[in-house]
This record gives structure tokens, C-alpha cells and sequence, in this order.
């Protein structure tokens, strides 16, 4: 779902547009979904005339929720697409949570299909719950309702489980059930979380890690996701072999591929489909973006390597600019 406004950001940017670690957020989701099928349906509202190219490099569906009335308003929009589709369960997943991970989206998948329940939900339990669906239990712990902040009662509103906004649903009973929906809430709208109380239940998964629920509806939280994902991929390239001086002070996009033996100095980013073989060197504050550096490469300080190939064994000079077109794959 990338249809929303994201009027905190004071931006003239559609939200999902806005970048961490050089991809914008919408990329997240879109990789998180292509890991599990290739049928993905985007449903896009604000600022689609700048979203839709962007979805042109993805074997997406788009469809667009205008005006938008809600996430369950973004679900009658799809209709006609999900019923096309051979599969006989959705994922939904927000297109402004980019931490979520895939292992507690297979965690969640396991449950549901292991429970007789109708739909499965994403849970996570934050310190500060507010502004967050609740999650209400009944005694056996099954979930029977998502009670959204703005509805919730004093005491709902103690509840510090929340809502993520990713499920997993039986097809057939989710098209029936957004035909049933009405928009008596605070908000007015249709939301996707009172189809829980017409499953009667539903399965769920607590993500281990609360971070993973963290939204983007301003710019401290857009910067804090982005210190957490650089953190996760800078982890993972080190338990991978890479040797980053200042993990801190080192920045890596998701889709670059960096080899063993690699050592990264501190201020370097290194954005883009770029890839760096193994034994190559890159001293302080270098850009290095959607480009291939060969083996056993020395890449001085500050300097700027974009849309290029640098051949094996080559040592590039502090300070120097190397802009050209990579050579057609």
C-alpha cells in the first residue's frame, strides 16, 4: 500500500518516495513481496505521477486509490486484480515500513497457515504505543480485534501490542469481507483492521524485534529507520567477512554486493547496484555509486566513483572523479 500523503514529512515528495540509504521507501516492500511471489499488486494514490516510474523497473500492478478513504478503502480498489490472481492468500504489506523483515513475515505465514483462522497478523509490542491500532485478545490469546488509537478507550489504549499493518488473508474471505466494511470511526474511512472481528479471530506473530514496526510519518523517524537499517546491513557484510573501520561511519545500500576481504573506511558510502570485489581497499569520505570495482582495487580518499567499472588492481588517486556509463550488461 503506497497511496498515502505523509503530511508530516512537509514535503512536496510523495512519502514512499522519500530515500533511505539512496532507495526509496517503497523499494522495501516491493523486495520484501518478490521474495514470495511475483504477483504484487501496488496500490498508489498521492503523487502517483512521480510513484508510477518508479514502478515501471518492478512486475508490479499498479492501481490507483483516489480519493483515499482508508486501508480498507485501498482494498476495494484491488478487487478486480486479486481476484485475478491464481493465488488463494494475500499479503498485505505498508509501503512506509521498511524494517520489516522477512523472517518474521515467514514466521507469520507459518502460524496462519498452521491455524484455522481466516487471517494472520504481524504484532509487535512497543514501550510507546501511541498513535497505534491495539491489539485485543480473549482469553485463549487469539486476537479478536484491532482497535485503532483514535477509538480506543482509556484502558484499550494501556495495551502496548500493536497493529504492524502487515496480514496475511484467506483471498475469497477477504473479498468478501471489504464489501461488508462501513466508515463509522473517527476518521470516517474504511479500515482493513475491522475485518478482524468478522474472521472472529485471527493467528498472529509478534516480531521479535519492535523496531521492525517502525513507521515513517516525519523526518526524526525517517532518520532513525535509516541509522537502523544501516546498522542491520553493515552487520551483515561484517558477519560476511567485510572489515568496516567505523561501522558507524559507513553506509551501504541494500543493493550493493561488497566480497570478502573488502576494507572500508570511515565516511565512505556505497549506494546503487555497485559491486566490490574482494582485497580492495577505500580509504575515507568516497562515494561510490552503481558501480563495479574489480579485485584488489585501492580507492583513495574522498573521491567519486559513479556508473563506472574500474578494471582489477587499480589504484585510484585521493580526490579523483570517475563518471562514466558502465558497459551494457
Amino acid at each position: 500500500m503506497a497511496a498515502g500523503k505523509g503530511t508530516r514529512l512537509k514535503s512536496a515528495k510523495p512519502k514512499v518516495m522519500h530515500e533511505i540509504l539512496g532507495c526509496p521507501l517503497l523499494f522495501y516492500p516491493i523486495s520484501l513481496a518478490q521474495k514470495l511471489d511475483s504477483s504484487i499488486i501496488c496500490v498508489v494514490g498521492h503523487g502517483r505521477e512521480e510513484v508510477a516510474p518508479y514502478l515501471q523497473r518492478f512486475p508490479v500492478t499498479r492501481v490507483v486509490q483516489d480519493p483515499p478513504l482508508g486501508t480498507g478503502h485501498a482494498v476495494m480498489v484491488c478487487r478486480d486484480a486479486l481476484r485475478g490472481l491464481p493465488a488463494s492468500q494475500v499479503v498485505i504489506l505498508p509501503g512506509d515500513m521498511p524494517l520489516i523483515q522477512f523472517s518474521s513475515l515467514k514466521a507469520l505465514m507459518e502460524v496462519f497457515s498452521s491455524s484455522q483462522a481466516p487471517m494472520g497478523i504481524l504484532t509487535a509490542v512497543l514501550p510507546d504505543a501511541s498513535g497505534y491500532g491495539r491489539i485485543i485478545r480473549d482469553a485463549r490469546g487469539d486476537v479478536t480485534a484491532i482497535v485503532e488509537h483514535n477509538d480506543a478507550t482509556e484502558e484499550e489504549r494501556k495495551i502496548n501490542e500493536i497493529n504492524t499493518g502487515v496480514f496475511i488473508l484467506n483471498k475469497e474471505f477477504l473479498l468478501d469481507a471489504v464489501d461488508r466494511l462501513t466508515p463509522n470511526n473517527a476518521k470516517g474511512e474504511y479500515y482493513i483492521t475491522d475485518i478482524v472481528k468478522m474472521a472472529g479471530r485471527a493467528s498472529s506473530f509478534a516480531a521479535p524485534d519492535c523496531n521492525e514496526a517502525h513507521g515513517i510519518n516525519s523526518r526524526s523517524q525517517l532518520a532513525h529507520a535509516a541509522s537502523l537499517m544501516q546498522k542491520r546491513i553493515n552487520e551483515r557484510f561484517m558477519e560476511e567477512g567485510v572489515t568496516l573501520i567505523d561501522p558507524g561511519g559507513v553506509w551501504i545500500g541494500p543493493e550493493a554486493t561488497i566480497a570478502a576481504d573488502v576494507e572500508i573506511w570511515p565516511g565512505v558510502q556505497v549506494m546503487g547496484k555497485t559491486v566490490i570485489e574482494t582485497g580492495v581497499k577505500i580509504m575515507p569520505n568516497t562515494w561510490i555509486g552503481n558501480t563495479h570495482v574489480g579485485t584488489g582495487c585501492t580507492v583513495g580518499n574522498n573521491c567519486l566513483l559513479e556508473n563506472t567499472s574500474i578494471e582489477k588492481d587499480t589504484e585510484i588517486p585521493a580526490y579523483s572523479r570517475v563518471q562514466e556509463k558502465c558497459p551494457a550488461d
